[in-house]
């Protein structure tokens, strides 16, 4: 078992000692007076949040295709790379999007598109407050880098954007681009934890199970269900906390659901072991007994 958690340990230091490169930092108003980007305005001083963005607004039903930033020789090393950033939105109609267009030197061409459901890959739509942004690439398995980076902002229709300054980072491959900063841990270190959680968990209710068929172990069984049942209301007291602190889906969801499902199993089953283990004892007195 000790081996077992320093394994675990180990790994989630390697993961969280694993960081971000940053390769270019981006400023609107730096871009603006130097002539390097023409869309949009940048938001004036005392706007709180929204001072140094980069404000651009379609007041067209019909779509539009802005170009925000074209990055020529980014300089990148790394396979995997993203450009991340905040954003926020009012008002947009449909489903709009960011996309990066990843151009290399032999001629071809991918593109990467924020139309994802949720995190920071999410499409643009309706009215959302700030949040992180990520423009994610992996050339993992060959040895292409981009020569090009172009930068667009899709509206299929009316709405307004702000976009914060950007930042161009790579990573390595095994790194997550997708992270949201101040997360309490990545959805790999999620993925980890949950699968060695739910394993021990298992072994652990086997091993009631076992032992309530036999009528053994009775002080044993019981501990282990209390734990349990104590494990999953923490887990869902931190899953709600988590939801409110505005913790992404991937930190709150896997808490929320395993807490729920361990305090009703385990604490529902709890009594019915207990009952399970007085009748085993009922049925040795009436057997002394009788003898």
């Amino acid at each position: 078992m000790r081996k077992l958690l320093s394994a675990v340990m180990l790994c989630a230091l390697l993961d969280t000692a694993l960081a971000e490169q940053a390769v270019r930092e981006f400023s609107w108003p730096e871009l603006k007076a130097a002539g390097r980007s023409k869309a949009g305005e940048v938001a004036p001083r005392g706007m709180g949040g929204d001072a140094g963005s980069l404000v651009l607004s379609n007041a067209s039903a019909r779509p539009a295709t802005v170009e925000l930033l074209v990055i020529d020789q980014p300089g990148i090393t790394a396979s995997v790379y993203a450009l991340r950033g905040r954003i926020r939105y009012e008002g947009v109609e449909g489903t709009g999007y960011l996309e990066m267009w990843n151009h290399f030197a032999d001629g071809s061409a991918y593109f990467s598109r924020t139309l994802a459901g949720q995190g920071p890959m999410a499409a643009l739509s309706g009215t959302g407050g700030w949040r992180d942004l990520a423009l994610p690439f992996s050339a993992a398995g060959t040895s292409k880098r981009p020569a090009r980076l172009v930068v667009n902002l899709v509206l299929p229709g009316k709405g307004k954007v702000w976009i914060g300054p950007l930042k161009l980072v790579q990573y390595e491959e095994r790194e997550d681009p997708l992270a949201v900063s101040g997360a309490w841990w990545t959805d790999r270190q999620g993925g980890l934890f949950g699968g060695i959680a739910g394993s021990l968990v298992g072994l652990a209710g086997a091993l009631v199970g076992m032992l309530c068929m036999r009528g053994r172990g009775r002080a044993a069984a019981m501990a282990v269900m209390t734990a349990l049942t104590v494990l999953g209301a923490l887990a869902l007291i931190f899953g709600i906390v988590a939801a409110g602190l505005g913790q992404p889906y991937g930190v709150h969801y896997p808490l929320l659901l395993g807490g729920g499902l361990g305090l009703m199993l385990f604490g529902g089953l709890r009594p019915i072991i207990r009952r399970r283990y007085a009748e085993i004892e009922m049925r040795r007195m009436s057997a002394a007994d009788a003898v």
